[in-house]
């Protein structure tokens, strides 16, 4: 049960630290998708 909870742990720690890694694409992405779309108008 330890080694469970202690993966789980730094399993979490690693998606916390690399979540930056995978919002700012999908942000640029969004934004420039919005942008797009605006011009449109």
């Amino acid at each position: 049960m330890r080694m469970i909870n202690e993966s789980y742990r730094s399993f979490s720690f690693f998606v916390e630290v690399n979540i930056d890694r995978f919002l700012v694409p999908v942000m640029i992405v969004g934004a420039l998708t919005v942008a797009g779309w605006l011009v449109t108008l």
